[in-house]
């Protein structure tokens, strides 16, 4: 044998023997987890996206629940009994207090939340607003002594559309049981 063949078997025997250069290899994980937002383009399509939205923590899935501000006020009115022990922070309720409270909430747990809604059709549909009235069971499971993890209540959506997508423009929340409302939760979580 040549001394170039011998090089050229030597080279290829040391490439291809000792290197696993065309064995498989476990994938790497994602850098970002799939999306369940849904392009809101029905009114039933929020619900789902707010559903979502708390079970994967997704702050920015979350606020696109909401109206753009730019064009209709989004206006929140909290239950009786964080009106009682928060007038101040819930009285002063904007999309930037959502943002503040879910990011807050969401730090402060490692558990998968859940949020479950009465599977009830809308109360009042039109062409560009629809008004649901919907009974809710909240479970956040954050590290917060003091605070409850589960929150119940009733909460009246008025969703609207700018033609191309709908959103929730205001948000009544209500008391049904002994248990802590929504409104309660969002105002505990809303500072810092």
């Amino acid at each position: 044998m040549s001394p170039i063949a011998a090089l050229l078997t030597g080279i290829f025997l040391l490439l291809f023997s000792g290197c696993d250069l065309f064995q498989t290899r476990d994938p790497e994980p994602p850098t970002q987890g799939s999306s369940t937002y849904e392009t809101p383009t029905t009114y039933d399509k929020v619900l789902r996206n707010l559903q979502f939205s708390v079970a994967d923590k997704n702050l920015n899935n979350y606020l696109g629940c909401f109206v753009d501000t730019t064009v209709r006020a989004y206006i929140f009115i909290a239950a009786e009994d964080a009106r009682r022990g928060y007038p101040d922070v819930v009285s002063q309720w904007s999309l930037e207090s959502e943002q503040r409270y879910f990011r807050n909430l969401k730090e402060a747990t490692s558990s998968t939340p859940s949020l479950t809604i009465a599977d009830t059709p809308p109360v009042y549909v039109s062409t560009d607003s629809v008004l649901y009235d919907l009974n809710y069971t909240l479970f956040f499971p954050h590290n917060r002594s003091g605070v409850p993890q589960i929150v119940r209540g009733n909460m009246q959506l008025s969703l609207g559309t700018d033609g191309k997508r709908w959103s929730i423009h205001q948000w009544r929340d209500s008391k049904t049981t002994s248990d802590s409302t929504w409104s309660y939760l969002k105002a505990v979580f809303s500072g810092g």
